[in-house]
């Protein structure tokens, strides 16, 4: 599916700013030009669509006649994305790739450590969740308590 949203771009200290416009949320990104900028912002919404498809919920519906609110100029940016195009293992995958259970797995999923959605029968866990948990892996064992004042 083709999912359209218009952005303003302005010159801000030297990088081209990208701010979408309406309800998609805050935020926004920026490049070093205004073509950096737009491919930028194709990735902001690529993202943006990614986890609104692994929750299984809609996007906000564009609304598109924006007026440039810093002084820049409104463009619309437009991205194809599927469920299926984001990169993901099977939740067995993800346990193994963890070095845990896939109960753990289970729990992780559960605390929104990893993003995850059904295909079918199968849990699905996105890649970039995995590696990012392996970025940063806890230590093993339970934290230690901090020491109380007194």
């Amino acid at each position: 599916m083709v999912y359209v949203w218009e952005f303003e771009f302005f010159d801000s200290g030297g990088m081209v700013d990208a701010v979408p416009c309406g309800s998609l949320g805050g935020g926004g990104t920026f490049g070093s030009d205004l073509n950096d900028a737009i491919a930028s912002a194709a990735d902001f919404l690529a993202c943006m669509v990614d986890d609104h498809l692994m929750g299984g919920v809609d996007l906000p519906a564009p609304d598109f006649g924006h007026e440039p609110q810093n002084g820049g100029k409104i463009i619309a940016v437009a991205v194809s994305r599927e469920l299926g195009d984001i990169p993901a293992i099977t939740a067995a995958d993800a346990a193994r790739m963890l070095g845990v259970s896939s109960a753990r797995v289970s729990q992780l999923i559960g605390a929104g450590l990893l993003e995850s959605w059904r295909d079918g029968t199968k849990r699905m866990v996105s890649k970039a969740s995995v590696e990012a948990r392996l970025a940063d892996s806890p230590k093993a064992g339970r934290p230690k308590e901090a020491p109380v004042a007194i």
